[in-house]
């Protein structure tokens, strides 16, 4: 078992996103697109990781 929580996991809910329950690397999540999942539908698509890169200087 895994000693990492969600900060903004409330009881299975989700603090940052009102209504839903926390599932790390959802649309809307402070962590969608900055770490990359095992299922990818949570990662952002390369198309937008690649300008995010140029943007930050990282080319």
């Amino acid at each position: 078992m895994s000693g990492w929580g969600c900060p903004h996991d409330s009881n299975g809910e989700c603090l940052k996103v009102p209504g839903r329950a926390c599932d790390p690397g959802m649309k809307g999540c402070v962590l969608f697109g900055r770490f990359a999942f095992s299922k990818e539908e949570k990662n952002r698509p390369e198309e937008a990781r690649q300008r995010r890169r140029e943007r930050e200087g990282r080319g």
